[in-house]
């Protein structure tokens, strides 16, 4: 690794440890629901333009996104853009690290021709969620910070990914566990602009939509909402429009709309049925410096 590498990679983790702080000590559990929306965004956004296989690209806009999953009320924040990838061992998307090294432990390209397996573990931050974040969840108490260990494994046939990862909390926060199922590709792309679409689907485990959607009898006896216990299957689809534009070298500009539908228990829940809202919009546009 060379010395100016080597400097980068340094102040490109400590960007990412600083706005995970920032994002605690400065209403973060409603941020890190905007964060973690935009963290697979910004990955989609910038694979629209592919990069060198080493690099660091930082940045910052404004996001409008809901005051919690599921809300109706809609919120303006500064989401930073931290983005690493080094080489074939790892790439951090915001709180997404995915580690990428075991694509040279299993080596397909043989097989594969032009097309790609990648394949290894993968850890999420998640925050969790304040019960100050919005009116519409007095009585439901906080749900608090989860690490999420887990893997992935992703598919790339030149314009075109598919991929599946799982991640189960191991913070003693949420306790659950998701699977998503992605896809993301490149509508159109030229020497500076490049557009393309994403579509993820989630399903998340009893715990998980319980600490998020469900609601005890003690939150209940607090809130005035129905009791309601959901269990495992479907959480969410999510749509995706993402576009990417060269204004000049390093210098880029990224653009992203998403729209989610709830389904399942979590769309049943009383928090949402009653107070909230099981169609959700997320949009931000960056300005972004990589080096």
């Amino acid at each position: 690794m060379n010395i100016r590498f080597s400097y980068y990679l340094k102040f490109g983790i400590a960007s990412f440890l600083l706005s995970i702080f920032w994002t605690q000590a400065s209403e973060a559990q409603t941020f890190d629901r905007t964060l973690g929306s935009f963290s697979s965004a910004i990955q989609n956004t910038l694979n629209l333009r592919p990069g060198d296989i080493t690099n660091l690209s930082l940045g910052v806009g404004p996001g409008l996104s809901p005051a919690f999953e599921g809300s109706k009320e809609y919120n303006w924040h500064a989401v930073p853009v931290v983005s690493l990838k080094y080489r074939d061992v790892l790439t951090v998307n915001n709180n997404d690290v995915d580690f990428t090294a075991f694509d040279k432990v299993i080596d397909l390209s043989e097989e594969l021709g032009s097309s790609k397996l990648d394949l290894g573990p993968s850890v999420n931050f998640d925050f969790g969620r304040s019960e100050n974040d919005s009116h519409a969840l007095r009585g439901m108490g906080n749900v608090r910070f989860s690490v999420e260990l887990g893997a992935y494994v992703r598919y790339t046939l030149e314009r075109v990914s598919f991929e599946m990862e799982f991640g189960q909390d191991v913070a003693s926060g949420h306790g659950g566990g998701r699977l998503d199922f992605s896809t993301a590709g490149t509508i159109y792309r030229n020497d500076r602009f490049a557009f393309g679409a994403s579509a993820t689907l989630t399903l998340a485990t009893s715990k998980y939509l319980k600490s998020f959607f469900g609601v005890t009898a003690t939150q209940a006896a607090a809130s005035g909402l129905s009791e309601f216990h959901p269990h495992t299957g479907l959480k969410d689809v999510l749509l995706g429009l993402n576009a990417n534009y060269a204004i000049a070298p390093p210098w880029s500009l990224l653009a992203t709309i998403g729209y989610e539908r709830l389904l399942g228990d979590a769309a049943s829940s009383p928090l949402i049925t009653q107070r909230g809202d099981a169609n959700q919009g997320i949009g931000s546009i960056f300005v972004v410096y990589t080096f």
